[in-house]
């Protein structure tokens, strides 16, 4: 378990900083990524898993995405992490990890489905 363990921490620090004070635990282990990162990924799943329900309920019918649409939509979905990473950053306000994870959630929901909807050839 040590080995899978290390793998999934060493995969997770190619993507985040695992700062333990900016970090989830389960009792005492770490989440081998950030609260924000966490929120990210989570609702990413919710989101894919959300389109793949959508898609579902209309008989898998193609709905065509404009790209040019889904970055406008995705961009949009990323002002409240940015604007919540910049002002950490500067030292204006920075929020517990709960406050993090919730903000990430626009951005996670909207490349969750984003990916969904180019896999399922529905983003040309």
């Amino acid at each position: 378990m040590d080995l899978f363990s290390d793998f999934i921490f060493t995969v997770g620090s190619l993507i985040c900083h695992q700062r333990p004070e900016r970090s989830f635990f389960i009792g005492a282990h770490q989440l081998p990524v950030c609260a924000r990162c966490t929120g990210i990924y989570l609702s990413a799943a919710a989101g894919l898993i959300g389109w793949l329900a959508f898609k579902i309920s209309r008989g898998w019918r193609p709905i065509a995405i404009e790209p040019r649409r889904s970055l406008r939509l995705l961009a949009f979905s990323a002002l409240p992490t940015a604007l919540s990473l910049a002002s950490g950053t500067l030292g204006v306000w920075d929020g517990a990890n709960a406050t993090r994870a919730l903000i990430a959630i626009p951005l996670g929901v909207t490349a969750g489905a984003l990916v969904a909807a180019a896999a399922t050839k529905d983003l040309r």
